[in-house]
């Protein structure tokens, strides 16, 4: 649909001026070519057509639009600069009083081409950022540019790298995730780098100080398909994860450099396996997937008083199968919801070590408290080594063998 120029022409003969980029809004913001600088917009010869060259500043933007981009796009294009990315996409903030001004001419004239200039500059500034910078625009970018009109500033929004990998816990002590700044509390201070969480002594911090370094990132969050306590060892293939590097400032590395980086730094202590670049689709998998998954524990168990091959025996016949009802543990109440839990023991085999203790070996479903599922936890798990034997039962040590299904 062609524009209405008479239409136009009043609004410009009754309203006063407008620049080449609310007009643009006027006539559906289309373009008719590709723009290599801010000037010479393709909108010039609507502009000339329209006879819009009266005195006065914009009645919409009042000239704050031509007046500022040059100097945005300039800005933007420094920002950028060292940065990696392969697509870009722009954003754009107007000032209120603007967008007041736009709906009163839309109010009164209502014409049948008018598009936002929001959008028209949008659609402009794609061109210009993509003909400026090689990368094509994209719906998800890789770096989205936000122009800010009301600040007259360019904000950068990046989006994360994603990687993939298992990792193994070779030593006790050992969280999953960054423990919270005893500094600020986890409002964020010098002593945490301003993130709010301790590095040292985690999975998450160990291995994703390395991949930040590497990647150039502000942060990084580890997504694990489920977790161990701080006193298992995670052993076997490892556990998968997907680590979420945020604002990279480089999106393509050497993963099979930065692996080797990751297990010499922290040799005995944690290793990675099998890194590969991933996106949130798989966080998301991982998540939902955890409870489906069966893992293998090792168990050291000690009871009060002796047991015997017979005792061992009866655990095994009695856990092998079995259904248990187990209510969210008192140790992680103060993180988890209080409900019960339907989880399944597949098999269960027992060696003797001493008189008071033996090793057992457990096949259940992902999500089932193991420390639990031998002492009983008052009761709150339901059948349990405790109860099995008729005797108090605790975990004294505890290692993850492999985590199957993913």
């Amino acid at each position: 649909m062609e524009p209405d120029f008479q239409l136009i022409r009043e609004i410009i003969h009754r309203e006063g001026r407008l620049c080449r980029f609310c007009l643009g809004s006027l006539v559906g913001g289309k373009l008719k070519q590709v723009p290599n600088t801010i000037k010479g917009s393709a909108l010039e010869g609507i502009l000339e057509a329209v006879d819009g060259r009266t005195g006065g500043a914009c009645v919409i933007c009042d000239d704050l639009i031509p007046s500022t981009l040059d100097e945005l796009v300039d800005l933007a294009m420094r920002r950028l600069s060292g940065l990696e990315y392969g697509s870009i996409k722009s954003g754009v903030t107007l000032p209120p009083w603007l967008i007041e001004r736009e709906d009163r001419i839309r109010s009164r004239y209502n014409p049948p081409n008018m598009v936002s200039v929001k959008l028209t500059l949008i659609k402009w500034l794609d061109l210009v950022l993509s003909a400026r910078t090689g990368r094509p625009v994209d719906k998800d970018p890789d770096v989205m540019v936000t122009f800010d009109l009301s600040l007259k500033d360019v904000g950068l929004r990046i989006n994360p790298v994603f990687i993939y990998g298992r990792y193994r816990k070779l030593e006790r002590g050992i969280s999953q995730s960054r423990r919270r700044c005893p500094y600020c509390g986890g409002r964020g201070c010098e002593k945490c780098n301003w993130t709010g969480k301790i590095a040292e002594g985690s999975v998450e911090g160990m291995v994703g100080e390395v991949m930040k370094e590497f990647f150039r990132s502000e942060d990084y969050i580890l997504h694990g398909a489920g977790r161990e306590d701080v006193d298992a060892r995670m052993l076997g293939r490892g556990r998968p994860f997907v680590m979420e590097l945020v604002s990279p400032r480089r999106r393509k590395v050497d993963l099979r450099r930065l692996q080797e980086e990751i297990n010499s730094r922290w040799r005995g202590k944690v290793e990675v396996l099998d890194l590969r670049y991933s996106d949130r689709e798989e966080v998301r998998r991982l998540k939902e997937g955890s409870p489906d998954v069966r893992k293998l524990y090792r168990a050291v168990v000690e009871v009060e008083g002796k047991v015997t091959d017979e005792d061992l025996q009866r655990v095994e016949r009695a856990l092998t199968g079995a259904t248990i009802r187990q209510r969210t543990p008192k140790r992680v109440l103060w993180r988890r919801a209080d409900l019960v839990r339907i989880r399944r023991v597949h098999e269960v085999k027992t060696k003797r070590i001493d008189d008071r203790t033996f090793e057992m070996i457990v096949l259940c479903d992902g999500g089932l408290y193991v420390k639990e599922l031998i002492s009983g936890d008052e009761g709150r798990t339901t059948p349990s080594v405790a109860e099995v034997l008729g005797k108090k039962a605790f975990c004294r040590e505890l290692d993850v063998l492999e985590v199957l299904g993913h």
